[in-house]
């Protein structure tokens, strides 16, 4: 089985991996990061956002006294207040859209010969790490809903486990079908060598 150098990790992955414990003969054989198209539609929404904005800022001031919208009322006392809000609004949602960005990059399942890890950092200061036995593992599912996930070859990670425990929810994985099949093997392996 292929194992990963940790140095190859990712730098949020790196962090991650810093914070759980791993067994002596343990190794790590997988990270899964999210998707770029997900960063692509968060820097999207809060371009196109910004720039609505901006476009309300800069008709905002071009009213003059002469501006006739026929509502016949001085617009321009309005001006400066519209401005102020739409810089202050669009400054706001910059900063939302690097702190979400941030957040999406963060998130990772690292998958080692004994366990699966799921990092995932919900906002700045809200972490869960979940750890998973492989060997509970009981079921490893992919789901592509739409066309841009065929297309762009990326879907959701579902992995089923045994007893009470919460089933591993992982959106935006890339190339989710190699990912899935690396957790089955390293489970498979692990049943070869511990049994149930």
């Amino acid at each position: 089985m292929h194992t990963m150098d940790p140095k190859q990790l990712s730098p949020s992955a790196r962090k991650a991996f810093g914070l759980i414990e791993l067994d002596a003969d343990e190794k790590l054989l997988f990270e899964v990061r999210k998707h770029w198209w997900g960063l692509f539609q968060i820097y999207f929404i809060g371009s196109f956002v910004t720039a609505v904005l901006l476009a309300i800022a800069l008709t905002a001031a071009a009213i003059t006294e002469d501006t006739d919208l026929g509502t016949g009322a001085d617009l321009t006392t309005l001006r400066m207040p519209v401005i102020a809000i739409c810089f202050l609004l669009a400054v706001f949602v910059t900063i939302v859209t690097a702190i979400a960005a941030y957040l999406y990059r963060s998130n990772v399942v690292l998958v080692t010969t004994e366990k699966v890890v799921q990092v995932l950092n919900p906002s700045l200061f809200n972490r869960k790490i979940s750890q998973l036995s492989i060997g509970d593992v009981q079921d490893v599912s992919v789901h592509q809903r739409g066309i841009f996930p065929h297309l762009l070859r990326y879907g959701t990670v579902v992995i089923e486990t045994a007893g009470e425990q919460q089933n591993y929810n992982f959106t935006y994985t890339p190339e989710p079908y190699d990912a899935s099949k690396v957790i089955v093997n390293a489970h498979e392996e692990n049943l070869k060598l511990y049994g149930n």
